[in-house]
Parts: structure tokens; sequence; C-alpha cells
């Protein structure tokens, strides 16, 4: 595979073939790209103004960047089940934030916005009692969770949500595609998980963004790293 168009072609068959939808395409880490867009993106996840509004929403005195992210959602894409994004990391800590950016216009139900499980945060014994489906499905478990959305977005519009917090999104079913930016930070003094005793290990999703300096930080230090 060459080009774009031939990786788009391959994966549609790959997913038609096994009766699966097209993945949405998710892009890690933009602000290291030596590029224009690579170095705005940067400048933008390290303004002292998100850099402050993280610091606040986790009552914490200084954040590290953790990840940046593009999501693009192409028009008539599936939904994004619920999950947690602290479930995907490498981290030995509750304190983490993400600024979700709108980088379209997300007017409608139909645009795929973000929902939120409202408070799933706190609940320390959904994922301490259930399973996955548990976890991932909050309207099944019993303390039916409402999902909430905040719209209309405009491009740059921001939502902000925490590490353990329950989220998901609908099916892009508009004509348009979808396309967000992602930030993400952790407290300067969160550590790395450590190697003994661990109920479950994080789901290797991210792990193009913590895989190149991952193992030069000891398990349970602080995560120092460029």
């Amino acid at each position: 595979v060459k080009t774009a168009a031939e990786a788009k072609k391959k994966l549609t068959k790959w997913c038609k073939d096994n009766e699966c939808d097209v993945p949405f395409l998710q892009d890690f880490n933009v602000h290291r790209d030596d590029c224009d867009e690579g170095r705005a993106v940067d400048a933008i996840a390290r303004s002292p103004t998100l850099g402050r509004t993280a610091c606040d929403l986790l009552g914490v005195d200084s954040v590290r960047l953790y990840q940046t992210c593009t999501f693009f959602k192409a028009a008539g894409q599936g939904e994004t089940s619920w999950h947690a994004d602290l479930s995907t990391s490498p981290f030995d800590t509750n304190d983490m934030v993400t600024c979700w950016i709108a980088l379209t216009d997300i007017k409608s139900y139909e645009q795929s916005p973000l929902e939120f499980a409202s408070r799933s945060h706190k609940d320390v014994a959904l994922p301490f009692w259930y399973d996955d489906e548990g976890l991932y499905n909050p309207s099944g478990d019993p303390r039916e969770y409402e999902p909430v959305t905040h719209m209309p977005l405009s491009v740059g519009d921001s939502t902000w949500h925490h590490g353990w917090l329950l989220h998901s999104s609908p099916p892009n079913d508009s004509k348009h595609d979808r396309v967000a930016l992602a930030i993400t930070y952790v407290s300067s003094s969160a550590v790395t998980l450590g190697e003994r005793d661990l109920r479950q290990h994080p789901d290797p999703e991210d792990a193009e963004s913590y895989s190149a300096w991952l193992n030069d930080v000891k398990p349970g230090c602080v995560a120092s790293h460029p």
C-alpha cells in the first residue's frame, strides 16, 4: 500500500469481508509533526490558557501534555463505543482531562457529537464490579446514566471531560465529515503503572502515543519524558 486511496480501498474491502463498519481515522501526536499544521497544534496544546484550565479542572498545580489526536469521522461512518480515556493510557492516576475541539461545525445529533455519561468518572463500583459490557454500555446498567451532549458546536468550540468519564459518539449520519482535535493533559505528578498486581493492562489503542518513551520511565515513576 503506497497511497491513502489504496489504504482506504483495502480497509473498506477488509471491513466488508468481515461484516463490520469502516473505523474512523485517528492521527496521534500531531503536535510533533514538523510542518505548519503540527507547529500550530503544538502552540495550541501548550498555550497557558489551556494549561491553566486543565489545572483548574483537575485541582492540581501543574499538568503535563500527554497527547494530541485528530479524529476524522467520514460521512456515513459508525458509532464510537463507550469508553474511558484512562483505560487506554499507561498512567496510575486519576488526574487526566481532555479538551475536545470541534474542527467542523456540529449542529445536530446526526453529525456525531460526543455523548457523556455525566458523573460516571466518580463511579468506582461500575468498573470494579461489572465486566466490560457493564462498563462500556452504561445505558444497560441499573444506574441508567442519561447520555448528555453539548450542541451546537461551531469550529473552535470545545468540551472537556475527565479521564475516567464514559463517553461515546453516535454514527455520522450527516452528509459531511466530522473532524475534531483532542488534547489530553495529566498531572505533572502522574506516575506510570507498576509491574505488580494489575487487574488488567491498558487497552493498546493509544500505544502510538507512549511507545516511544514508556520504556525510558521506570514503572511507578513520574512520567517525565520529552
